[in-house]
C-alpha cells in the first residue's frame, strides 16, 4: 500500500459501475423488454428522446417508417409530420397492437440497424431507468435476444416477410 493510499484511505470515490456500451443485441433485448412493460407516455418520452439524440439522417429515417406503418393503418388518415405527434401515436400504436414499432422500423436490413441504433438511444435515456431496473439479462439466454411472448409468425413484417431473406433475387 502507498503513502497515497494509507493517506486517501476511505476518501476516494467509488470505483465506476462497468459503463460499456451495449452492443446491438444487448439494447434490443433491453428496448424490447422497455417496449413490453413502459406505459404509453413512457414510451413516447424515451423515444422522443431517443430520436433527439440521434443524428439527423436516422432521425429523419425512423419518423418516415413510423409514418408510413401509420398510414397503413387507415388509408384515409393524414399522419402529420411532427416527429411528437408520430412517436406519440405510434406509442400508443404498440398498446394496441404489441410489436407495432419493432415491425414498422425493421422491415429490412436498414430498418434493423436504424432500430438497433434508436433502441440504444431510448435504453439510455434517463425516462427508461426506472422500467429497466426488473430486466434480467440471463432470462434472455437462448433466445437469441428475442425476449416475446407471441409466436414468430406474429413478427413478420409487412406483406408477411419475415425479413430473414432480404435478397429476393436469387429465388429459384
Amino acid at each position: 500500500m502507498g503513502l497515497l493510499d494509507r493517506l486517501f484511505r476511505g476518501r476516494r470515490t467509488p470505483e465506476a459501475v462497468d459503463v460499456r456500451p451495449l452492443t446491438p443485441d444487448q439494447a434490443m433485448a433491453r428496448w424490447r423488454y422497455l417496449v413490453r412493460r413502459a406505459p404509453p407516455e413512457v414510451l413516447s418520452e424515451t423515444h422522443a428522446r431517443g430520436l433527439d439524440s440521434l443524428g439527423e439522417v436516422p432521425r429523419a429515417e425512423v419518423v418516415q417508417r413510423l409514418r408510413a406503418a401509420l398510414s397503413a393503418l387507415d388509408s384515409g388518415v393524414m399522419v402529420p409530420s411532427d416527429a411528437g405527434v408520430v412517436v406519440r401515436a405510434a406509442a400508443g400504436m404498440e398498446r394496441r397492437t404489441p410489436g407495432f414499432l419493432e415491425r414498422a422500423l425493421a422491415a429490412d436490413a436498414r430498418g434493423r440497424q436504424t432500430l438497433a441504433g434508436l433502441a440504444a438511444a431510448v435504453v439510455a435515456s434517463s425516462a427508461a431507468a426506472p422500467f429497466l431496473r426488473g430486466f434480467d439479462a440471463g432470462a434472455l439466454e437462448g433466445t437469441g435476444g428475442r425476449d416475446f411472448e407471441d409466436p414468430p409468425d406474429q413478427l413478420e413484417g409487412p406483406g408477411g416477410h419475415d425479413g430473414d431473406h432480404d435478397d429476393l433475387d436469387d429465388e429459384d
